[in-house]
């Protein structure tokens, strides 16, 4: 499911496409970056590049070319 959410973010109109790091790796809200309702411990997420496989990088890549979201 994650990764249609991010196809149609790719995929709208807006000029820039922001993705958090744990929508990528389909992580759930246990990492959510921040809890508005603490008032400490926001902000601490990481990810460890062992969290990250190569099909990530190649679907990102693919939605990129895609939707045209490569500036440069």
């Amino acid at each position: 499911m994650h990764w249609q959410l991010i196809r149609l973010a790719c995929a709208s109109v807006a000029t820039l496409c922001v993705i958090p790091m744990q929508d990528v790796l389909g992580l759930d809200s246990a990492h959510r970056m921040n809890e508005p309702s603490q008032s400490e411990g926001s902000w601490e997420w990481r990810f460890t590049w062992q969290q990250v496989q190569d099909g990530h990088a190649r679907r990102l890549a693919e939605l990129t070319r895609i939707y045209g979201r490569r500036r440069g």
